[in-house]
């Protein structure tokens, strides 16, 4: 599954705010998505992830554009670098699409939210199209302190799960062991295909976290499927082009 960034600067995020909309499972009969097309703040920083030599370019070009003296910020490149390799090839192998990490900052401080994109897909013969009631339910078992919702969004319902965790490798992202992540998912069932799409949000800034995942929200609600014919020229763009 691909994904499509019509709109954005060289990093390959998309302008905020979406206007187009399709139907939740596309027209009766047709057949299932070959991608998606996701719109993020032009401040966030796209990192496809399924190809190892395009996750390195991008990784690389995301370290020229934060320290672009190479001599003077050798160290604090190579920091930055050891970062996002980690991060890049922990969420690759855990079968993640594409990262997204936010360059934003509020009054000359970070904002630090992190979107990765994955794919749950069924065991052969077997399928997770399951009412998105029954996935709540079983989403609130398996983490009962979340706050589970179901909502609709033009790609379709989608359940909504917001907890908070303590990361495990707090202290390698820079952060205190102790320091709470908040972390939104929406489960997006991909029509036809018995599948899930994955989008996971996380910031450790609690105190923000309300607006913060309502920017997150938005992001969720921009995704659109996209298929072969739709008549719409989709580009796959990133900062690795």
């Amino acid at each position: 599954m691909t994904s499509a960034h019509p709109t954005g600067g060289e990093t390959g995020a998309g302008a905020p705010g979406a206007t187009d909309t399709v139907e939740p499972d596309g027209p009766e009969g047709s057949p299932p998505p070959t991608g998606y097309r996701l719109i993020t703040p032009t401040e966030w920083y796209r990192i496809p992830l399924e190809s190892e030599e395009r996750r390195e370019r991008s990784v690389r070009a995301l370290v020229d554009r934060t320290h672009p003296n190479r001599d003077e910020a050798a160290g604090s490149r190579r920091e930055l670098r050891d970062l996002l390799d980690h991060l890049t090839t922990r969420a690759a192998a855990g079968g993640g699409l594409e990262l997204h990490l936010s360059t934003q900052t509020l009054l000359g401080v970070p904002l630090p939210v992190s979107l990765l994109v994955t794919v749950e897909s069924p065991d052969p013969g077997e399928s997770l199209e399951i009412p998105a009631e029954l996935l709540a339910r079983g989403l609130r078992r398996r983490h009962p302190e979340a706050e589970v919702t179901v909502v609709a969004l033009p790609a379709g319902e989608s359940v909504r799960v917001r907890r908070e965790e303590l990361p495990k490798d707090a202290e390698e992202l820079g952060y205190p062991a102790d320091r709470t992540t908040v972390v939104l998912t929406h489960y997006l069932p991909v029509p036809g295909t018995g599948a899930h799409l994955l989008l996971t949000f996380s910031t450790p800034l609690i105190e923000l976290a309300d607006p913060l995942l309502e920017m997150c929200d938005a992001i969720a609600a921009s995704l659109l499927w996209r298929r072969d014919g739709d008549g719409e020229a989709m580009e796959k763009r990133g900062a690795d082009e």
